[in-house]
């Protein structure tokens, strides 16, 4: 079975397989050097000029959906569940916390080629699942990725497991 999302497909057949093959990318001194020239490629772009340059209602944030991080947060046990009588909203002010407007990270970042776009756009709830970005969309900027971290190794974290998921093969060419 293999996971598709739009036109793309996922050559995972879950998160499991998609993790040992992770495991295996950050090894690979190939894999790494071809990350590297991929989000090369990538626009770097000031989280403070994205503040000047929109209010947080014109941000949208495209993945985490609201509805799959509350999941998520009652699937980890922290709440029951029961959001028909739940008056604390403690899910909504978790995920305005872990899934900001503006990433904790001083930047965001856009890709420039338009298949890397597009990939983001059909891909947005998978790519946040399993590579722990925020899928973002603006009309100026189009789609981007933010991190809401800060102090470890963004590559080991979220560059190569971006890379590793986007089913790119650029470190089979010498």
């Amino acid at each position: 079975m293999v996971l598709k999302c739009g036109i793309f497909e996922i050559g995972f057949k879950d998160y499991k397989e998609f993790k040992e093959a992770v495991k295996r990318a950050r090894v690979d001194e190939r894999i790494k050097k071809a990350c590297k020239e991929w989000v090369g490629d990538w626009s770097f772009i000031p989280s403070a000029l994205l503040e000047k340059a929109y209010t947080l209602d014109d941000i949208e944030i495209v993945a985490p959906s609201f509805e799959n991080y509350k999941k998520r947060y009652i699937s980890e046990g922290y709440c029951d569940g029961n959001c028909d009588y739940c008056r604390y909203e403690s899910c909504r002010e978790a995920y305005i916390k872990d899934v900001p407007k503006i990433p904790m990270w001083s930047y965001v970042f856009a890709p420039k080629e338009e298949i890397d776009q597009k990939w983001l756009k059909e891909c947005a709830e998978i790519i946040t699942d399993w590579c722990s970005v925020i899928v973002y969309y603006t009309p100026e900027i189009g789609y981007y990725i933010g991190i809401n971290g800060a102090g470890y190794d963004f590559y080991d974290a979220h560059w190569i497991p971006l890379y590793v998921l986007r089913g790119l093969k650029w470190h089979e060419n010498p």
